[in-house]
């Protein structure tokens, strides 16, 4: 999968260049990390010496530990409902574009300047996407399908020229428009 890195020189770009979580995806295995804590936690108590045992340290540290795991399988079921949110909103703002963009670029000619803003909002949407993949978001295999879309504009020498006028804007988060010029 291409990946564009950000640029270095931005507190956003220094950020997302260290982190990319995957939240959803990875607190599938809490239950499973939380029960070998637990087993670890109560192997640890049978061979700590008597005399340094603590019943009521054990069960607030197993405690603690269900706890953690209770609260991280709700903010699962938050960041699927957000998750959900994002995709029917970037979609549907694709859906709003998407027949425009693909009659531009059937076409001869330069864009008529309203086409022009069409793919400036389309650029916006793609940039707003990578941000969320790069945090961790969207899906890898949702990913590729939208950058796989964003290759078909890139085909294209006025999509890529006008890409080329945005980015020097640098008002996309670092995000590289995919080209296959």
């Amino acid at each position: 999968m291409t990946e564009s890195r950000p640029t270095l020189d931005s507190l956003l770009g220094k950020s997302l260049a260290t982190f990319q979580a995957r939240p959803l995806r990875d607190r599938r295995s809490v239950w499973r990390w939380c029960a070998a804590a637990t087993i670890i936690l109560g192997l640890a108590y049978l061979v700590t010496p008597s005399g340094y045992r603590s019943g009521s340290l054990l069960v607030t540290a197993i405690g603690g530990l269900w706890a953690l795991a209770i609260y991280l399988h709700g903010q699962h079921a938050v960041d699927a409902r957000l998750v959900k949110e994002l995709l029917t909103e970037f979609n549907d703002r694709y859906d709003k574009l998407g027949t425009d963009l693909q009659f531009a670029v059937s076409t001869r000619g330069d864009f008529e300047k309203e086409t022009e803003l069409k793919f400036v909002r389309y650029f916006n949407l793609c940039a707003e996407e990578w941000l969320f993949w790069r945090a961790g978001y969207i899906y890898d295999p949702v990913w590729k399908a939208w950058e796989n879309g964003m290759k078909q504009y890139g085909r294209d020498r006025r999509v890529v020229d006008l890409w080329k006028n945005e980015e020097k804007t640098d008002s996309y988060y670092g995000f590289q428009f995919p080209s296959q010029m």
